[in-house]
């Protein structure tokens, strides 16, 4: 069912008439509303307008579009970064681009949607290994005669928060010198001591050839981004059509990208803040003896044993002041919370108090 927002400020959102707090957003950081990225989102307005009113190699261009660019790319130890709508418009545009004539790409199982349909787009040859199982990719490399080699996976998955070990992968490029593509859109500001993303994680900057991204989730704007080398700019054979061919993301959330950036830049105090809110949802409902996923993620699932169950609990959450996302993840159905650095260690003892007492009240069949 569509939730519709009647307003949001940070954490603090309004659903049907209702004041809630929020614990299933991707604002990590809480930047959305942060004063000096809504400033920014202001005087970008007044001085370019709301829109472009072009694509990029027309009038769609703006000083600001230029600006972020260079931060992005400095951001994740790039030379090039190209701007785009969404994420999705940029994962779908990379891979679409670098498919064709004796090219595979191997890709997890549970990659996003935006590379799958990039793929299917380029009419290119995928082989998908079992979710990160490197022994499976490894084998299916091995057996595969194709010389263009393209591995495509997440630093962070969406649902589940999964974080890809980029060692183990590293020593299989090493061996068989294939293309990475690494998809940040969760990373972004997340992992890494100062939220540079899974390379800085392990200590292995520059080992992806490619890196997309997305500002909408811990930068709290919208767009996507695609960063690269100029070492391996030449390995991009098609045009990036997306891109090409799409109105150039408005300069209120270019402004407001580009400032998230450079608050995240000079206060990196943030991402830690956001993984110490998280940790103590965990260890909590850890404690509490909850089915959860693996620890050590900005992402927590709570497992429950139906639809039926899940729906109730978000149901009493919504009652007492919360809202949370229900999730159906292979075949099993839960919560996926997430905090943000603005939030309080009271909103979060509350809320973890509540979904126990909802836990209670489920398993004694008592009515609410």
């Amino acid at each position: 069912m569509l939730q519709v927002i009647e307003s949001r400020k940070a954490q603090f959102i309004k659903i049907a008439g209702k004041d809630l707090i929020i614990f299933s957003s991707n604002d990590y950081l809480g930047l959305s509303h942060h004063p000096e990225v809504l400033k920014a989102a202001t005087e970008a307005a007044e001085a370019f307008g709301c829109g472009t009113g072009g694509a990029p190699n027309t009038s769609g261009t703006t000083s600001l579009h230029i600006k972020l660019a260079g931060e992005i790319a400095e951001f994740k130890h790039r030379q090039k970064a190209v701007i785009f709508p969404s994420g999705y418009a940029a994962n779908v545009a990379l891979h679409h681009c670098l498919g064709g004539p004796n090219t595979v790409f191997f890709s997890d199982e549970k990659n996003h949607p935006s590379a799958v349909d990039g793929i299917k787009i380029s009419g290119t040859p995928v082989k998908t290994f079992v979710h990160l199982d490197f022994n499976h990719l490894e084998k299916l490399i091995k057996d595969d005669k194709h010389s263009k080699k393209i591995v495509t996976i997440c630093s962070v998955f969406t649902l589940d928060g999964d974080i890809c070990p980029l060692d183990e992968l590293t020593r299989l490029k090493e061996k068989y010198n294939f293309i990475l593509i690494l998809d940040e859109a969760h990373a972004t500001g997340c992992i890494g001591d100062t939220g540079r993303g899974l390379e800085q994680m392990f200590s292995l900057e520059g080992v992806a050839d490619f890196i997309m991204g997305t500002f909408s989730k811990a930068l709290g704007s919208q767009g996507g981004f695609l960063t690269y080398s100029n070492e391996v700019e030449k390995i991009v054979s098609e045009p990036l059509r997306p891109y090409l061919y799409s109105t150039s993301i408005s300069p209120m959330a270019v402004a407001a990208s580009l400032k998230a950036l450079l608050i995240l830049k000079e206060k990196p105090e943030l991402v830690e803040q956001m993984r110490t809110n998280i940790k103590k949802i965990y260890d909590y409902l850890d404690e509490k003896g909850f089915t959860l996923n693996n620890r050590g993620t900005h992402i927590v699932n709570v497992y429950f044993d139906s639809q039926k169950m899940t729906l109730q609990v978000v149901d009493y959450l919504r009652q007492n002041g919360f809202f949370v996302i229900p999730i159906s993840i292979y075949n099993r159905w839960g919560l996926r919370l997430t905090t943000m650095a603005v939030h309080t260690e009271k909103q979060i003892n509350d809320f973890c108090e509540c979904l126990m007492e909802a836990r209670k009240v489920l398993t004694t069949n008592r009515s609410f």
